[in-house]
């Protein structure tokens, strides 16, 4: 099954799909508009749970009208969700140019820092552990204790500073954004920053890097690139929960984040072990 906690930012995507971009005048045109589950914590953990895995999320919400769609949607999506609750749920608007390109400008809310106690008792029963950067008080403290029990522990680093590099050092494999592993010096500099972490970097439509190897990205037309990245992560974790390798874990999240941005859905198991196999014998 795989059995994963992710930790971290859950909010309410509002997403506009634009018929132009950049805006030509004072008013565009909007084709397409829905609310969606965003964060990279919750995006991650119901791509665990589209996987076939059974996702926990420790993350907060606003005693709200939107704090309640929240929670109903990751329940909705078969995640299981550990809100501590604050006065205003996070709210992003998402632009989506005609080339699937998304601009987003988040409403970080007003929320807790620290955690609730018991909050442990959510490590007894997963495999994986996976943190972003937006809560990162309850990061630094699960992985702590994840790291006393000795389970992997998955960091999205896609920020540079000296609290996401901390947090880095705590981590088993991190993944950077593009634009983390440049500010960085590369996925070479990653892995001599942190030495006992298996380290990669998601590079978009030039695919996934590590140091001495590289998968292609999917051949896919992009259709909304909004959680790409938390996908990716999603899919990650889930696979080091199933006890693959990282680099077959890499391999997975690649197929299952390019078919996420040409669909705008993660794909089910089956679907991508086909992929998988395509892959390996370079028909891609």
């Amino acid at each position: 099954m795989g059995r994963v906690l992710a930790v971290g930012w859950a909010c309410v995507d509002l997403r506009f799909h634009l018929e132009a971009w950049p805006p030509r005048s004072s008013r565009t045109e909007v084709k397409a508009y829905r609310e969606a589950l965003g964060g990279p914590a919750a995006v991650a953990a119901r791509t665990v749970a589209r996987l076939g895995g059974e996702a926990h999320l420790l993350s907060r919400r606003g005693q709200d009208r939107l704090g309640e769609w929240l929670e109903e949607a990751l329940r909705g999506a078969g995640v299981t969700p550990h809100l501590i609750p604050g006065e205003a749920t996070p709210v992003s608007a998402v632009l989506v140019a005609p080339g699937g390109e998304r601009y987003i400008f988040p409403y970080r809310g007003r929320l807790p820092e620290g955690l609730e106690s018991g909050w442990s008792s959510l490590l007894d029963e997963v495999d994986v552990v996976l943190a972003d950067l937006r809560w990162p008080e309850a990061g630094r403290m699960v992985f702590l204790e994840a790291r006393r029990r000795g389970l992997p522990r998955v960091l999205d680093l896609d920020r540079v500073g000296e609290e996401a590099l901390g947090l880095a050092r705590l981590a088993s494999h991190v993944v950077a954004s593009q634009e983390a592993e440049e500010a960085l010096g590369g996925v070479e500099a990653l892995e001599r920053l942190f030495p006992e972490a298996f380290v990669a970097a998601t590079r978009g439509e030039e695919g996934v890097v590590w140091p001495g190897g590289r998968w292609q990205a999917l051949p896919v037309r992009p259709r909304d690139t909004t959680g790409a990245g938390d996908v990716f992560h999603g899919a990650f974790a889930w696979a080091l929960a199933r006890s693959f390798d990282a680099i077959k874990a890499l391999q997975i999240a690649n197929i299952v984040a390019g078919l996420y941005v040409e669909r705008g859905e993660v794909p089910e198991w089956e679907e991508v072990r086909g992929w998988m196999a395509l892959s390996e014998k370079g028909s891609l």
